[in-house]
């Protein structure tokens, strides 16, 4: 902690008022000197609050107070309501100029998604089938020149392979949990808090893609 330089002169039991004025001259302006650089100091000390807004009531009136009467974020004008009325938040009564709050808004939400998948293969399987076939045979008379012919029939087993290819689309419909944070920031001026020309930004929890984020009818549930 630095030292305290400020020098009051002492006043003693024998001075006199006309020759102390000069004393008491240099030790008010000490202690204002002191003073105002207890107050420079103060002022550039910057409080930095956050706050959540949880919104209107989904269920009787989801665009209530919302930016563009859509349900998607609150309006900058609602968040500065929020932040300086006095039967609100009233941050003003706590605020030095320039001192910062952040008002967080989170819509939360299952989106649908749907992924296409391409299958195919191809290939022969093997099959074996019983097939028919014929032995003949010549068979002669004993003693004499004629001959007759004998035919048999026989079965054998033949493998073949039979030939196959196919393709198919699978559509998989699925939900991914994607809270998204709108965020503003508002800076004290003295008199109230206004919003910053570059907000509000936009983050998410679990992902980069704020797609849709405004768009909750894209939603299941919001």
């Amino acid at each position: 902690m630095a030292d305290c330089n400020t020098t009051v002169k002492i006043i003693h039991h024998g001075d006199n008022i006309g020759s102390s004025l000069t004393t008491i001259n240099d030790n008010f302006n000490a202690l204002h000197t002191l003073a105002c650089n207890i107050e420079n100091q103060l002022n550039k000390e910057i409080n930095v609050r956050t706050f959540f807004y949880y919104g209107p009531n989904s269920a009787t009136k989801p665009n209530d107070s919302m930016d563009g009467g859509a349900a998607s974020k609150p309006s900058a004008t609602t968040i500065e309501t929020f932040v300086n009325d006095s039967s609100l938040l009233n941050v003003p009564a706590i605020s030095d100029t320039n001192d910062i709050v952040y008002v967080i808004y989170q819509k939360t939400g299952w989106q649908t998604q749907l992924k296409t998948a391409n299958r195919s293969g191809s290939g022969e399987i093997p099959y074996t089938r019983q097939e028919p076939y014929t032995v003949t045979r010549q068979i002669g008379i004993r003693g004499g020149k004629e001959h007759y012919s004998v035919s048999d029939t026989y079965y054998k087993s033949v493998t073949y392979h039979a030939n196959y290819s196919w393709s198919t689309t699978i559509n998989d419909t699925y939900k991914y949990h994607s809270p998204t944070f709108v965020i503003y920031k508002l800076t004290y001026n003295g008199t109230r808090y206004t919003m910053n020309t570059d907000f509000p930004k936009y983050t998410s929890a679990i992902t980069n893609s704020t797609i849709d984020w405004n768009n909750p009818a894209n939603w299941s549930i919001y």
